[in-house]
C-alpha cells in the first residue's frame, strides 16, 4: 500500500528518499511517516471522481427536475422521460488544467454514461428507470477507475421520482448506495431530498401552457450519520422567456451561486452555466444535447417546416377487431392513430399541410368523425391534400369532400360509388342438407337471422331497407355538393355504379388535377408556402419532447365493440368477435372507481346479442351512477343497435352520428335443428325427460306449433321488459317507445328526432359534453383514460396449453334458447 501512495504522489517520495539518505534512523522514519500521512490526506482530497459532489451542467439542476438524459446524474428514475431517446455531453472546466467531461446516451429508461476527470479519474456505468408519471423509480451503477493506480470500485445510486400533479414534483435519491472505499476513501451515503413547483401551473387552464414556462426547485442534501452542518442546501429556477429560450439560476447554502442559460431547438439544446463561490468564479459548463423528442422553440429553422403523410385505409372502428365467422373474416382498423396524428399536425408548428394518402377507407360514422379535424386544420391555415393512388370508394370521397385539393394519377380506377344492400336467404339450403333454423322475434322490422328461416325479404324489412338507403343517399350527396361546389344531378349520375376514370371525375369536378404522389405534393407544397419539394414527416414517428409533469386523467372512456356474450371478451364462429359482460362490466367499475376520473364516457360500436349479456352490462352502469354520482356519457360508433342500444339508454346524454345505425329495439331467439338431417342418415334419437315441454331445447327436434308458441310467449316478456327499461331510462312513456320499437333500425337524425338519442354528433362531442357536467374549464389539458378490448397475454398466443381455449372461444355458437337483443350488423355497402 505505502509503495501505492508514492507511486502516486512523487514530492512526497522524493523526501522519504532524502530521510532515508541523510538522516538517523528515528528521525528517517519520522520523516517518512509525516510524508506518508501527507500522501494520505492528498489521496483523501482526491477520493470523490468530482471536485464537487454535484457539478452543475445548466445552473438549476434538481433531482426533482433533471428529466432527460442528465437524470443520470442527479436521479437515475427522471431518465428518459422528457425525450424518448438522447444524446448528451458537456464539458466543465476549473481553471486551465482541471476539466470534466460528460457523454450520456439515452434510449427510453435505459442510459449509458462516461466520465472523465482530467489527469485524475474516470467513471462508466448505466442507468435503468422504469413506472409511469406518477411514481417512478431508478438505479445506476458506476465503475469509478484511478487514472493513476487504475484501481477500479463500483458505486451505485438509487432514485424515486413522483409527479402527483401538474405542478409538484418530488424526489429522493441514494447516492453511495453500498459505501465503496475509492483512493483510501470510504464514501458515505448521501440523501437527497428535492422539490419542484411550478407556480403558473396550480390554473388548471395554464397547467400545460404558460404553466411550464417557470419552474422553482428545493435540493438538500445530507451526509448519512453526518452532521446538519454537512448538508447541502439549494434553491433554483428555470424561466422559458420564449418557447426555446431558457434563463437559469440557483443559490447554495455554502455561498454557491450559479448562473446559466439554454437554446433548446426541436432537436438540439445548446446550454452554458458559470458557477461561483462568495462572488470569485469557480468554474463553467458547457453542454449540447441532441434528441428525438421535438421541442417547441422560436429557433426552428425554416427548413425544417414539412407535411405530414396521414395514411387512411381499411374499415375503421375503434379497436382493431379481427377474427372469423361463419360469414367470413372480419377486420378492422384502428381510427385512433389518424385522430392523433391529425391532432398532432394541427398542434406542431413545424407542419404546415397533410397529405392525406386514401386508400380505401370505409365505415361512414367513423368517417364523419374525422371531416371537423380535417376542417380544423384548414381553419388553422394548414392546408389538406387529398391523394388517390389506386382509385377510392364513396369512403374516400366523403373524407376527400373536406380537404383543399384531391389529386389522382391517371390510373386510377373509381367504381361502384352507388349504394347496394344483398339479402341472401339459405332456408332451402340448410332444408336441403335437412338442417332448420328455428327462429322467434318480435317486433315486425326485427330481421337479424330471418334469412336462416324464409326465403324472401317481407315488406318490414323492404321499408327499413329502401329508408335506410334514402337517408344514406342525401347525407353524401348533400356532404359532397356543398364540399365541391358540384351540381346535384351531375353528382347522381357519377353514383350509378358504373366504373369511371380519373379524366371522367376530373370532369364531373370529384377530382381536382391528374398526378403522382409528388404532383400532389408539389400542390400542397405550393399551398403552404413551402415551395415545389416540401419536407415530409410521419408524425407516428416524430414524437414530442415531454414539458408537461402530469396530464390528469379527469375523463375516462369505455370501448364496447363488437356483438355481446357472456363471459370474457372473445370470438364467435357465427357472429365474429365480441364483448364479453364480464370484461365490460369489469371497465366501467374500474372507469367509475377511479379516484381521479370525474365522468365517464361510453363509446357503443355493437349490434348487439345476448340479452343477459347487455342486462349485466346495463345493470353496471346504472349501479355505477348511483354509487359514484359521477356522469355517464354515450357517444354511438357506425351501430350501436339492439343490445348496443340497451346498454347505452341509462346514459344522461346519448351522442350519435348522422350515419350511426341504433335502435332496433326488438327480441328474438335462435334454435338450429338437426331432426331432419338424423333422419337421413339413419341417425336414431331415444330421449328421457322429466318435463314435458323439454324437447323443445333440443337440437335434434324441429319446433312444433306448440313450441313455437312456448317461445313467442318468452321472446314477447323479455321485449316487454326492454321496453319498459328503455321508457324509464329515456322518460318517455312506454307506448310511444313501442311505436319506434318494433326491431326498426334507425339512422342518426330519425333516432334523434323519435327522442332515441338526444344530439348529433361524435367521440370529441361526447367527451365535451362530459367535461361540461364533470366542471372541467374548457382550458384545462386532460388526458383519456382509456379501457380498450384486451389483447391475449404473450404467452396466450405462443403457449400450446392455450390453444384448447381459444378453440373452444372460436368455434362456438349461440346456445339453444338464448335471447338475443341483436340487430342486423350490415352497412350499406358500395
Amino acid at each position: 500500500m505505502i509503495r501505492r501512495i508514492l507511486a502516486t504522489h512523487a514530492p512526497a517520495a522524493a523526501a522519504v528518499s532524502r530521510a532515508r539518505a541523510t538522516a538517523p534512523v528515528r528521525f528517517r522514519r519520522l520523516v517518512a511517516t509525516l510524508a506518508l500521512a501527507t500522501c494520505a490526506a492528498s489521496a483523501a482530497r482526491a477520493a470523490a471522481p468530482s471536485p464537487d459532489p454535484q457539478v452543475l451542467l445548466y445552473g438549476n439542476e434538481s433531482a426533482a427536475t433533471a428529466d432527460d438524459a442528465r437524470g443520470l446524474l442527479f436521479n437515475p428514475a427522471a431518465v428518459g422521460v422528457r425525450y424518448p431517446s438522447e444524446l448528451f455531453v458537456s464539458w466543465t472546466r476549473w481553471g486551465p488544467k482541471r476539466e470534466l467531461n460528460n457523454q450520456v446516451l439515452a434510449l427510453g429508461g435505459f442510459a449509458l454514461q462516461a466520465q472523465r476527470l482530467r489527469d485524475s479519474s474516470q467513471a462508466y456505468g448505466f442507468s435503468l428507470a422504469a413506472g409511469g408519471e406518477r411514481l417512478r423509480w431508478g438505479s445506476t451503477s458506476a465503475w469509478l477507475v484511478d487514472a493513476h493506480t487504475h484501481e477500479i470500485e463500483a458505486d451505485h445510486r438509487i432514485g424515486l421520482l413522483s409527479r402527483p400533479a401538474p405542478w409538484l414534483s418530488c424526489a429522493y435519491v441514494l447516492d453511495h448506495l453500498t459505501q465503496p472505499v475509492f483512493r483510501y476513501q470510504r464514501l458515505s451515503r448521501l440523501h437527497t431530498l428535492a422539490v419542484g413547483l411550478r407556480p403558473l401551473a396550480l390554473s388548471r387552464p395554464l397547467a400545460h401552457g404558460w404553466g411550464t414556462r417557470l419552474t422553482l426547485t428545493g435540493d438538500v442534501t445530507m451526509v448519512e450519520d453526518g452532521e446538519w452542518r454537512q448538508s447541502r442546501v439549494r434553491v433554483g429556477g428555470e424561466l422559458e422567456l420564449l418557447p426555446g429560450l431558457m434563463l437559469r439560476g440557483a443559490v447554495e447554502d455554502h455561498r454557491g451561486l450559479h448562473v446559466g442559460f439554454g437554446l433548446r431547438g426541436p432537436r438540439l439544446g445548446l446550454h452554458a452555466q458559470s458557477a461561483s463561490v462568495d462572488g470569485a468564479h469557480r468554474y463553467d459548463t458547457y453542454g449540447a444535447s441532441l434528441h428525438s423528442g421535438e421541442d417547441a422553440s422560436i429557433f426552428a429553422s425554416p427548413a425544417l417546416r414539412r407535411v405530414a403523410v396521414v395514411r387512411a385505409g381499411g374499415r375503421l372502428g375503434d379497436d382493431a377487431l379481427s377474427g372469423v365467422s361463419l360469414l367470413g373474416a372480419e377486420n378492422t382498423t384502428p381510427v385512433k392513430p389518424l385522430r392523433d396524428q391529425l391532432e398532432r399536425a394541427l398542434d406542431d408548428p413545424l407542419t404546415r399541410g397533410v397529405l392525406l394518402d386514401l386508400r380505401g377507407v370505409s365505415n361512414m360514422a367513423q368517417i364523419e368523425e374525422l371531416r371537423p379535424r380535417v376542417e380544423k386544420l384548414r381553419r388553422a391555415g394548414k392546408p389538406v391534400v387529398a391523394y388517390f393512388e389506386n382509385g377510392g370508394g364513396r369512403g374516400d370521397f366523403y373524407l376527400a369532400g373536406v380537404c383543399d385539393r384531391i389529386v389522382a394519377t391517371p390510373e386510377a380506377e373509381f367504381g361502384a360509388l352507388g349504394l347496394r344492400v344483398e339479402r341472401r336467404y339459405y332456408r332451402q339450403l340448410l332444408a336441403s342438407w335437412g338442417v332448420r333454423m328455428d327462429r322467434t322475434s318480435y317486433g315486425k322490422y326485427k330481421s337479424a337471422f330471418r334469412n336462416f328461416s324464409v326465403d324472401s325479404t317481407p315488406a318490414p324489412d323492404r321499408e327499413a331497407i329502401e329508408r335506410s338507403l334514402d337517408v344514406q343517399q342525401e347525407l353524401f350527396v348533400s356532404a359532397l355538393t356543398a364540399d365541391r361546389k358540384l351540381d346535384r344531378a351531375r353528382l347522381l349520375g357519377v353514383l350509378d355504379g358504373r366504373m369511371w376514370s380519373t379524366s371522367d371525375l376530373q370532369s364531373a369536378g370529384l377530382v381536382d388535377s391528374v398526378g403522382y404522389r409528388d404532383d400532389a405534393l408539389r400542390a400542397l407544397g405550393r399551398l403552404c408556402g413551402l415551395g415545389e419539394k416540401p419536407r415530409t414527416v410521419d408524425l407516428r414517428r416524430a414524437r414530442t419532447a415531454r414539458r408537461e409533469w402530469t396530464v390528469p386523467e379527469r375523463i375516462a372512456v369505455v370501448y364496447a365493440s363488437g356483438g355481446i356474450d357472456v363471459g370474457r371478451s372473445g370470438n364467435d364462429l357465427l357472429t365474429g368477435p365480441f364483448m364479453g359482460s364480464e370484461t365490460v362490466t369489469a371497465q366501467i367499475e374500474s372507469a367509475f372507481r377511479t379516484p381521479g376520473v370525474k365522468a365517464v364516457v361510453l363509446r357503443v360500436e355493437s349490434p348487439g346479442g345476448s340479452a343477459v349479456a347487455s342486462g349485466v352490462v346495463h345493470h353496471a352502469t346504472a349501479r355505477m351512477k348511483r354509487e359514484t354520482g359521477k356522469p355517464l356519457v354515450v357517444s354511438m360508433g357506425g351501430v350501436a343497435a339492439s343490445g348496443g342500444y340497451y346498454i347505452s339508454s341509462r346514459a344522461d346524454r346519448i351522442f350519435a352520428d348522422r350515419f350511426t345505425r341504433t335502435g332496433s329495439i326488438g327480441v328474438l331467439q335462435i334454435k338450429p335443428s338437426l331432426e331432419g338431417w338424423y333422419r337421413r342418415h339413419d341417425v336414431r334419437q331415444d330421449a328421457f325427460d322429466r318435463g314435458d315441454k323439454m324437447w323443445g331445447w333440443s337440437q335434434g327436434r324441429d319446433w312444433t306449433p306448440e313450441a313455437q308458441a312456448i317461445a313467442d310467449s318468452a321472446t314477447l316478456r323479455f321485449y316487454r321488459s326492454f321496453v319498459g327499461i328503455v321508457a324509464e331510462d329515456r322518460k318517455l312513456p312506454e307506448d310511444q317507445v313501442d311505436a319506434v320499437a318494433q326491431g326498426r333500425v334507425w339512422l342518426g337524425e330519425d333516432a334523434l328526432e323519435r327522442r332515441l338519442v338526444d344530439q348529433i354528433g361524435g367521440l370529441d362531442d361526447a367527451i365535451a359534453e362530459a367535461r361540461r357536467r364533470a366542471g372541467i374549464p374548457e382550458g384545462e389539458k386532460i388526458r383519456l383514460r382509456e379501457y380498450r378490448r384486451p389483447r391475449p397475454g404473450f404467452l396466450q398466443r405462443l403457449v400450446g396449453s392455450a390453444v384448447s381455449d381459444a378453440w373452444e372461444r372460436t368455434m362456438r355458437l349461440p346456445e339453444p334458447g338464448t335471447m338475443l337483443y341483436r340487430a342486423d350488423d350490415e352497412e350499406i355497402a358500395p
